[in-house]
């Protein structure tokens, strides 16, 4: 009979000392590498679905976690995907993504991606600025096509309970709330740009409900306001994301069935209202999807003690995982949730700081964490560790090699990337 217990973490349990995700065993895999839990990302997805009308379409952002083997399971549990450069759109046509379910936004996309997206006829080209509208039509007209393009609004006023703001500011993204008339007079002279939405993207990391919704409310008002002025139909208004998840002790889950219900009963009230009773709206999620799915795994080589702080040494850190360190988007350094998963007894915990390989004094995955007696050779697990983490890193960082990634389906892990040798990018 196996003894078993549950290790913090959706998905690990313990069998004979030994650290499962799933019914895979982390321990017999060469470190340092990322796993995924597939079954963990299909019941986001669900749950998000179950709360939206089946007029507001979910959109999966690659650039949360833009691993192609990853990428072809979603594609048949979402409706579409939203990319932020050329080579997102590549990928994304690479994994079999039907251009029409694509939308494409961020500033300053190039001669050559605003060309792909125009050759390839994808959904939406979500219009950052009006030079942006005049290069899309410049481009649509030599190629002899129709370019599909949303006006992307940054909103007069923020929302402030949202970590990470993208609009309600200065900002590089999309066009001022009070300037978007001048995106419709330039427009009324385009043969080639034919307009199909609104997009507004305030921010990301939002763990707040009320203002997810309130965030929805602002998108639809603003809409309103351009439907009144112009009379154009507006055939998708795109929500932007930004649900947050708990990365931190004290954080809590948003109850997503109730945002998402919220956003549709404000949609469809929207859409009465107007008469647009044939526009879709688009609620783009990326780290929702995928952050808790995905744990990061590496070895401890050397532990050590310095004026009388132990460290741990890691053979991948920052090159890897650059959000550990607090420096991608952070303004607080917090640790994220950190297992030692060769140490499942029950054993004093020391507190110890996580670094990683690289000669750089920023290279700490967690500091003055309490770990259970750590030594050489145990494996230590980064939780939440599914967005914004591989190609979000410095990954190429002092030629270490790159590490592994896995997807994990019930018993089984699958390669859905190698490990490479940095010469192997030369």
């Amino acid at each position: 009979m196996h003894k078993k217990s549950t290790v913090t973490g959706l998905g690990l349990k313990v069998r004979n000392g030994r650290t499962y995700l799933r019914g895979v065993n982390l321990q017999k895999y060469d470190t340092p590498f990322f796993i995924y839990d597939w079954q963990c990302i299909a019941q986001k997805i669900r749950a998000v679905r179950e709360g939206l009308s089946d007029d507001i379409k979910l959109y999966y952002a690659i650039k949360a976690n833009p691993n192609l083997g990853l990428l072809k399971r979603m594609l048949p549990l979402v409706d579409g995907v939203d990319v932020a450069s050329g080579g997102e759109l590549t990928r994304a046509l690479k994994a079999g993504c039907c251009p029409s379910r694509i939308s494409f936004a961020g500033p300053g996309k190039t001669e050559e991606e605003l060309s792909l997206a125009v050759s390839r006829r994808i959904g939406s080209l979500s219009v950052e600025s009006l030079t942006e509208l005049v290069r899309i039509d410049r481009i649509a007209a030599a190629q002899k096509r129709k370019a599909a393009v949303s006006i992307r609004i940054n909103p007069a006023r923020p929302q402030r309970k949202f970590p990470v703001k993208m609009g309600g500011l200065a900002s590089p993204f999309g066009i001022d709330q009070e300037k978007w008339g001048g995106f419709f007079r330039l427009l009324e002279g385009m043969r080639r740009c034919r307009f199909v939405g609104i997009h507004v993207y305030s921010g990301t990391q939002c763990l707040d409900e009320a203002t997810l919704l309130d965030n929805a409310v602002s998108t639809l008002n603003i809409a309103e306001e351009v439907y009144a002025a112009t009379r154009l139909e507006i055939r998708s208004v795109n929500f932007g994301g930004g649900f947050g998840v708990p990365y931190y002790e004290g954080q809590s889950e948003i109850d997503v069935r109730r945002v998402c219900s919220g956003i549709s009963s404000q949609f469809g009230r929207f859409k009465r209202k107007t008469g647009l009773s044939g526009c879709t709206g688009i609620l783009e999620l990326g780290r929702y999807l995928v952050a808790q799915a995905g744990i990061y795994v590496a070895r401890i080589v050397d532990v050590k003690e310095s004026r009388g702080k132990k460290f741990c040494v890691l053979d991948g850190g920052i090159n890897h995982h650059l959000a550990a360190s607090g420096r991608l988007g952070n303004f607080i350094r917090r640790n994220l949730r950190v297992v030692n998963i060769s140490c499942t007894g029950r054993i004093a915990a020391e507190r110890v700081t996580l670094v990683g390989p690289l000669c750089a004094s920023l290279d700490i995955i967690a500091e003055d964490l309490l770990l259970k007696k750590p030594q050489a050779g145990q494996y230590i697990a980064v939780l939440t560790s599914g967005a914004y983490t591989y190609t979000a890193s410095p990954i190429l960082f002092l030629s270490h090699e790159t590490p592994l990634e896995l997807l994990v389906d019930g018993a089984r892990a699958s390669v859905i990337r190698r490990s490479h040798a940095a010469g192997e990018f030369d």
